[in-house]
């Protein structure tokens, strides 16, 4: 678990998403990935994402969001991927030549 989603904020709002799904799941109401737009099926996994990566951990910020990739979505686990590879890219390519300390 990377620190941001282990943050005591990122954590107690996730815990309410998962509540509001839950609720709409049981009152047969749909449940979209905000990535996609598209259903979220009810024997999906799911995860509670960022919708702007730097925008904090507020509810506002966050919601349910395709695990893996599915149909058209590229899913949580791929985009997470490539985005913390781009960012290790950049800041790996930014110190090349820098002495370490």
């Amino acid at each position: 678990m990377s620190a941001k989603h282990a943050d005591p904020e990122y954590r107690k709002n996730a815990r309410i998403i998962r509540a509001q799904v839950q609720q709409r799941r049981k009152r047969d109401d749909d449940v979209t990935c905000w990535r996609c737009g598209r259903l979220i099926a009810e024997e999906q996994t799911y995860d509670v994402g960022h919708i702007n990566p730097d925008g904090g951990h507020g509810l506002d910020n966050l919601a349910p969001e395709h695990r893996y990739k599915s149909g058209r979505c590229m899913g949580n686990r791929a985009a997470g991927g490539r985005l913390g590879a781009a960012r290790q890219q950049a800041r790996t390519s930014s110190t090349k030549g820098l002495l370490p300390w």
